[in-house]
């Protein structure tokens, strides 16, 4: 079985670092990237890359209405320190 950072890192570099449904974000961006299931697994889906896509923070939380923080993602790790003024 593929360990999901390798499936996670080939979406992304499949979709460029980019939410398919707005086109934010990019390789150096600060926006959240996260990995949607266009079928969800509840309902069958399962992690192949055909049912996986890129999807923004926000557009991510338009899709299903209230999706938990990421913790621990490389955005959010940059984020804090430039919060705390250490760029």
């Amino acid at each position: 079985m593929v360990p999901w950072k390798d499936i996670r890192r080939e979406i992304l570099e499949r979709d460029d670092f980019r939410c398919v449904f707005c086109g934010s974000g990019g390789r150096f961006s600060d926006i959240i990237l996260e990995i949607d299931h266009i079928t969800p697994r509840s309902a069958g889906g399962g992690n192949e890359p055909e049912n996986l896509r890129t999807l923004c923070r926000n557009c991510h939380v338009r899709r299903h209405g209230n999706v938990p923080k990421t913790k621990g993602t490389f955005s959010d790790r940059r984020r804090r320190k430039r919060e705390k003024g250490n760029n």
